[in-house]
């Protein structure tokens, strides 16, 4: 991982874990310091890359490789703002600086992935073997990138070949009976680049830590032994394609496109609620399958040497048929809150963007429209027990009580749309004694069908100054605004479409450091959250009334102690508080208290590479579910993986093994599902130039 501005890498620095230091002792491993890799440029948004105005991460394919990385969540797993959840939904939530996944902007070439429906995203749908480089943008990111992203903006470059044919392939295989193959193929030069990339991986279980220990008796149904999860069966199958030429010397064309195939399972909680207030219902549900595809078509124009256009149109459509079971046994469906039903998701639009540069005063201008329909549909059945039922219990089915007629099946049936329109103007400005001024405002309006229409606006200034030739201090002020969702608006007994933009002001004051044998950064933010969307306890409607404020402290660096030996590190320090005059409790609930991490590289030999990474999450709260002023801790925990590779002679084929949770930790993220405990796996790379 590394910043956007120098080919160092960045990596994060730990805390309290000196217990397991050993464990690198065995591992001398190596630095890559790669060079510049080609990514799918032509329809991206582009922020000016000298502005200093926050905090930003990049991860490239040297640095997804070298930590193993299967998906999304996994390339995003070292950087100290970010936190990777698993709870109910059976698939990892990222947040940053502790707000939430649908606070976060996905965007892959230009294309936003959010669920149309509730905002969210699931990163593990995002392949490894399809990313050229992400870049994290945290907290105060540009105006160009239009609303949303009240967290950060998650912007991910697909790969490209470069110069001539290129192809590559892996294999690997690692115990739960995983499995993942993928392959690419591409040829580029001076006119053009085609890449074509697929790949699979399947997993039939996950087993739990040899520690875990389950509460519940054997012939509860949701009872969970020491062995493989229930019901944590995954497949992911992925498709990635560009193309683009240039025409002519001014005007580029090009084309993206993705598709994707996959069925998981929902791991149900281990634990009873009829005798714990603090754990929720066990619920018995599967994606059964899950289709999606994206279509991008866009064009690059240099209208002179100093100003260029960009204009690009998408459609992105994933479809899911889930159901809710009465018993892990996964066949019927007659209990209350049982369901079967199709959803499918939508989003359309285009992006325009138009940048340049005024050589007299070396002023920086860039002008973008974003248009996007957000659409979602829904048909199903679901089983609603007016009496009689219940809501689980007793270790708990999916709803327990009598059997639902044939008569209480109701027909659910959502189809609803809005959309959202961006209007972005920024400068960047160089001034007197080495200072330069970032200046963004943006404009948004929400069209929502019935209701009337919102607007709201966004702005950035960040000033940044060279103090010496190799720090560089900077401040910036902004503030985001969200969208709410279509589950907000228009959820049966929950929606509520009077809902207006969520509003967030981010405050940060950083410091960089950079020497020729490592880096040091620097960051104290605060983000205070207005209008924040939550259900209302009382009315148990959606509503724009609670009010957050988080603050922390974000440090990372790297240092190369030799030439075959890098280590890079960070910590990130977080305070999470519920500032509404109404709130039960001033704490929020799985916001942990801090992040830190420590990655080694060690080069032994031109053949052999061992690496080896640790993070600790530090404590965070959960509530009791019927009173949230009464609360709880899960424990702090931390992870260790290595990896050992090996290249062959000539250069055209990596070995490697690894292992994951080396110590087989038995940890949490969300109160009462357990996680992955020691995955050892092999693997291989192929390359052909």
């Amino acid at each position: 991982m590394k910043h956007s501005k120098n080919s160092f890498k960045y990596r994060y620095i730990s805390k309290n874990i000196s217990k397991y230091l050993f464990a690198f002792s065995i591992f001398p491993l190596t630095p890559v310091f790669a060079s510049e890799q080609p990514v799918y440029e032509l329809s991206n948004i582009v922020v000016n890359a000298e502005a200093e105005s926050g905090t930003v991460y990049q991860v490239d394919q040297d640095d997804i490789e070298l930590i193993g990385a299967r998906s999304l969540e996994d390339a995003l797993r070292l950087s100290p703002s970010t936190n990777v959840r698993y709870g109910g939904d059976g698939t990892p939530r990222m947040d940053i600086r502790g707000l939430r996944t649908r606070q976060i902007k996905l965007l892959v070439n230009g294309v936003p992935f959010n669920s149309t429906f509730d905002g969210q995203f699931d990163p593990s749908l995002i392949p490894a073997f399809g990313i050229g480089r992400v870049d994290l943008n945290v907290g105060s990111s540009s105006v160009l990138y239009g609303d949303g992203g009240m967290a950060g903006v998650i912007d991910i470059k697909t790969r490209a070949m470069g110069q001539g044919f290129n192809a590559t392939t892996k294999v690997e295989r690692g115990s739960d009976d995983f499995w993942l193959a993928n392959g690419q193929v591409g040829y580029g030069d001076a006119d053009q680049d085609f890449f074509f990339g697929y790949g699979v991986r399947d997993r039939d279980a996950f087993s739990v830590s040899n520690d875990f220990s389950s509460t519940l008796t054997a012939d509860a149904e949701n009872f969970q032994d020491s062995n493989d999860r229930n019901n944590s069966d995954n497949r992911r199958e992925n498709l990635v394609l560009s193309y683009y030429r240039h025409l002519t010397e001014k005007l580029t064309v090009g084309i993206f496109a993705t598709y994707l195939e996959g069925e998981y399972g929902k791991p149900p909680i281990t634990l009873d609620n009829s005798v714990d207030d603090f754990a929720q219902r066990a619920r018995f549900e599967r994606v059964e399958s899950q289709h999606g595809y994206t279509i991008q078509v866009g064009a690059d124009y240099d209208f002179t040497d100093n100003w260029i256009g960009k204009l690009w149109f998408f459609d992105n459509q994933l479809e899911e048929r889930t159901a809710s079971y009465d018993t892990l046994s996964l066949n019927t469906i007659s209990s209350n809150n049982t369901f079967r039903r199709t959803e499918e998701t939508q989003l359309r639009g285009f992006h325009s963007q138009l940048s340049g540069l005024l050589p007299e005063t070396a002023t920086q201008l860039a002008f973008s429209i974003d248009h996007r329909n957000e659409i979602y549909d829904e048909n199903g059945i679901e089983c609603n027990i007016s009496s009689g039922g219940g809501g689980g219990g007793g270790g708990g089915g999916g709803g327990g009580g009598a059997p639902c007629p044939t008569t209480a099946y109701d027909s659910t049936m959502t189809d609803e749309d809005l959309s959202v329109q961006s209007y972005a103007f920024e400068v960047t400005q160089p001034l007197p004694f080495n200072v330069t001024a970032t200046v963004g405002i943006g404009h948004h309006k929400l069209n929502i069908d019935g209701a009337s229409d919102e607007t709201a606006s966004s702005a950035q200034f960040a000033l940044s100054k060279a103090l010496t030739s190799i720090t560089r201090i900077y401040g910036s002020v902004a503030r985001k605004v969200d969208a709410p969702t279509i589950r907000q608006l228009f959820e049966q007994d929950a929606g509520n479409p009077a809902l207006g933009f969520q509003r967030a002001k981010h405050y940060e004051i950083g410091l960089r450091n950079r020497w020729q044998q490592g880096s040091l950064d620097i960051a104290v933010w605060q983000s205070d959250i207005d209008d924040f969307i939550e259900r209302d306890d009382t009315t148990d409607l959606f509503e724009n009334r609670d009010e957050l404020r988080f603050k922390g402290v974000d440090i990372s660096g790297s240092y190369q102690l030799t030439p075959k030996f890098t280590v890079n590190a960070g910590i990130g320090f977080l305070d999470a508080e519920d500032t509404s005059s109404n709130a039960a409790s001033k704490q929020l609930q799985y916001r942990p208290t801090h992040k830190a991490t420590l990655q080694t590289v060690y080069t032994m030999s031109p053949r052999w590479q061992l690496s080896g990474d640790i993070t600790r999450v530090g404590s965070q709260n959960y509530f009791n579910r019927n009173d949230a002023s009464e609360r709880r801790k899960l424990d702090s925990f931390e992870l260790v993986n290595t990896r050992l590779k090996y290249t062959v002679p000539n250069g055209a084929a990596d070995v490697y093994v690894g292992i994951e949770n080396l110590f087989d930790e038995d940890y949490e993220t969300s109160y009462g599902y357990p996680q992955a405990g020691r995955f050892l796996y092999t693997g291989m790379n192929i390359r052909w130039h």
